[in-house]
């Protein structure tokens, strides 16, 4: 199973995280209380070897996202906006996660080269509905050690997402809970 630890704002917090066998990290470059400056924190991003590292982006502008994603060496895009076809241009610097939160692939031009992220909790950290998925996911939303692996079998994704449930305080990660929902995924 996939594991990506989102919402990192610590280097030592991304450390523990490809310690206990993250797949991915996702750094949040949009409106968010867990944005990180990507002027700020280049140096330690870029550091981070191992582990795909995936920008969170909305509505910047493709620009702006390749600039971030050129200088902070990211391996991957995450979009929670509609995709148009202005973001094929990235693809030539990153691969493309599409963020929804309804199963409504319209929300993808036809053809579009990405993996789908489904957050049916809209961002919020709560769980939503874990009904099996009709396409290949990447599940999110209120997914924590305690509930992911029933979320696991009940939706059959091919990744998980977390953020606020290993979270010790907003945007500050606990070891400890990264090691077991991640024990827990990929059981």
């Amino acid at each position: 199973m996939w594991v990506k630890i989102c919402g990192i704002t610590r280097h030592q917090d991304a450390l523990a995280a490809c310690e206990c066998g993250a797949d991915a990290l996702g750094f949040v470059f949009t409106r968010s209380r867990r944005r990180v400056d990507p002027d700020h924190e280049r140096e330690w991003i870029r550091s981070i070897s191992g582990v795909e590292k995936v920008g969170v982006f909305a509505y910047e502008s493709p620009a702006y996202i390749r600039r971030v994603c050129t200088e902070l060496e990211l391996d991957t895009i995450q979009l929670h906006a509609p995709v148009t076809p202005a973001h094929r241009e990235l693809l030539s610097c990153a691969r493309l996660i599409a963020a929804l939160d309804e199963l409504d692939l319209g929300n993808v031009p036809r053809g579009f080269p990405c993996r789908i992220l489904y957050d049916p909790s809209r961002g919020s950290g709560t769980p939503g509905s874990w009904k099996r998925l009709s396409i290949p996911c990447i599940l999110a939303g209120g997914l924590t050690p305690e509930n992911v692996r029933q979320a696991i079998g009940q939706a059959a994704p091919i990744g998980v997402d977390v953020s606020t449930g290993v979270e010790a305080a907003c945007g500050i990660k606990d070891r400890e809970k990264i090691r077991k929902f991640i024990q827990e995924a990929k059981v």
